[in-house]
Formats: C-alpha cells, sequence, structure tokens
C-alpha cells in the first residue's frame, strides 16, 4: 500500500508509545443493519359502503413513470369516476390537543432529559465512484466544510455501504456520536465504458488508480490523494474502513440480499406489465353535529 504525507499524519496516532499497547481512538458501530430485506404489505382497511347521489365517469390517457429505471412506462386508458355520496358516518377526528404550558414542571423536566439522552448527529456528504466492484474513488465533504473535503482510493466496494444511511462513534471517554450519511453512488464498468467510448469514436481516458493492497490479502485500506491531514473528514475516512472491517461480511451479505430482491421485483414486472388502474374520487357533505370543533385561540 503507497502512503501519501496525509496518511503518516494518521498512521503515527495508531503507534504506541514506549511499547505501551496503543489506545483505540473509537469504535466503530451500526446502530440497525437489516441483513435481509423485510417487506410486509399493509392490512388494507374494510371496504365502506357508500351510497351514490350522482355519479360522472371519463375516460383518460395516462402515461405514468415505471417502479424501476430501465422498464417501460405505465400507460393506457383508465376510468377517472368523480361520485357525490351520502356522508357515510366516519367517526369524527379527534380534537387539537391544546398547547402544554412552558413553564409546566413535567414538561420542563421531560424536556430536559431528552436534551441530555439526544447526542445528535452529524451529517458527511460522501461521493463514491466504484470502478468494477474493486476500487472506489471518494470524496468526503464534512458538514459545513467544502473547503475542508478529502479525495481518496479505497480498495472496498461502496456498493455495500449503500442503505446504511449512518453509523455510530463511541469514545473512550463514553461519548457517543452518529453519523448520518448522503452518499451519491455511481458505479462505472471500464471495460463497458471504454467500448462505448471507442464505438462512438472517442478516446477512452482511464482513471489513475494508485497501488492498493487486494481487500482479501490486507483488509481495508485506502490512499488519500488530495486533501489536508487535519481535515475532519479525514476521521471519516478511518471510520468507514473501521467500520467495514468490522462489519463488512454483514454490509456486503445485506447488499446482495437487497440486489436478490431487487432482481426479482424487475423479473415479475418484466413478465407481467403493470397497467394503470382507474381512479375513483368521492366527496360528501359532513353532518352539523359531526363537524369537528375548532378550538379557541
Amino acid at each position: 500500500m503507497r502512503i501519501l504525507p496525509a496518511q503518516l499524519v494518521l498512521l503515527a496516532s495508531f503507534l504506541p508509545l514506549n511499547g505501551q499497547e496503543a489506545i483505540p481512538k473509537w469504535e466503530v458501530e451500526i446502530p440497525v443493519l437489516s441483513d435481509v430485506p423485510v417487506s410486509s404489505a399493509a392490512e388494507k382497511p374494510l371496504p365502506i359502503e357508500f351510497s351514490v347521489l350522482d355519479s360522472r365517469t371519463k375516460c383518460v390517457e395516462v402515461n405514468e413513470s415505471p417502479e424501476m429505471t430501465g422498464l417501460p412506462p405505465v400507460k393506457g386508458a383508465i376510468n377517472v369516476t368523480i361520485q357525490n355520496v351520502m356522508d357515510p358516518g366516519l367517526p369524527t377526528p379527534p380534537p387539537v390537543l391544546p398547547a402544554l404550558p412552558p413553564d409546566d414542571p413535567a414538561v420542563t423536566a421531560r424536556l430536559d432529559e431528552l436534551r441530555e439522552a439526544y447526542h445528535g448527529t452529524e451529517l458527511v456528504f460522501l461521493s463514491a465512484t466504484i470502478y468494477d466492484k474493486r476500487r472506489t474513488l471518494l470524496r468526503i465533504y464534512p458538514n459545513g466544510g467544502p473547503n475542508q473535503a478529502v479525495e481518496a482510493w479505497s480498495n472496498l466496494d461502496f456498493m455495500h455501504f449503500t442503505g446504511q444511511g449512518e453509523y455510530r462513534i463511541r469514545y473512550p471517554d463514553g461519548t457517543v456520536q452518529d453519523i448520518g450519511l448522503l452518499m451519491g453512488v455511481g458505479a462505472v464498468d471500464t471495460s463497458r465504458t471504454r467500448a462505448w467510448v471507442e464505438q462512438h469514436g472517442g478516446r477512452y481516458e482511464a482513471a489513475e488508480i494508485p497501488e492498493i493492497a487486494e481487500l482479501a490479502n490486507g483488509g481495508p485500506a485506502f490512499v488519500v490523494v488530495k486533501g489536508d491531514a487535519d481535515s475532519p473528514a479525514m476521521a471519516t475516512l478511518e471510520q468507514l474502513h473501521d467500520l467495514y472491517r468490522k462489519e463488512g461480511a454483514r454490509m456486503e451479505a445485506a447488499y446482495h440480499a437487497r440486489e436478490q430482491v431487487r432482481a426479482e421485483r424487475r423479473a415479475y414486472l418484466t413478465a407481467n406489465p403493470p397497467k394503470p388502474g382507474d381512479v375513483t374520487i368521492r366527496f360528501w357533505k359532513r353532518e352539523p353535529h359531526l363537524q369537528p370543533s375548532i378550538p379557541s385561540k
């Protein structure tokens, strides 16, 4: 693994002093990781019997976006029906809750408890371009610090980070910090890209990827190519690789499980192209005694 000056600073922080064992700077973990995606349809409510007073129907051509990119649009003729119906007597919505007095001791105590327990979430903006599922170009932008961006190459497939929106840091002093990832992720197949560019008369310029140990041989590794060693993005870079070192197997398994579900759904939609459904709009006038009361100010 090639080491640039920015990494020398990072590696130095792990070296033990006077033969003493190095103290880890943090522990990283995933608060919640769904190993297998679960999809459960919500229970349908019981149908409501409507007494129709008058009705009007019109045929409309619709063209809707598909559920997944690459599939044909959902289009066709549908019937749009507007019905005037009798009041079905649905339950009255609950009244608006009264405002709590700000000086209420119970309210104040609860707010103080929430402030003490809530440690907040720090946002990190991350751009990841994955080349051939084996190298990733990372650009990390700390929240509120666009001038502190760090650019690095990693031997991880950052597609495995998709579906994982945050991670948690536990520091030796007991403090906890949640990190929210705002990721823009894209994959590049260099062979297909080269063929497409050359087919259209262009010249393909391959990305200059530095030498990095293979993941299977040396574990998660990265090479910094741009950025300040004092940038907080450096810590994020380390934490992401520490996280993968700890949870990478589960993250990869969860990614492949999501991809399997997505592939099965795409196959189903291809074999069973969806058709737009008819639409019925009903309206009625509520009885005066059922009108919800509006609290006075």
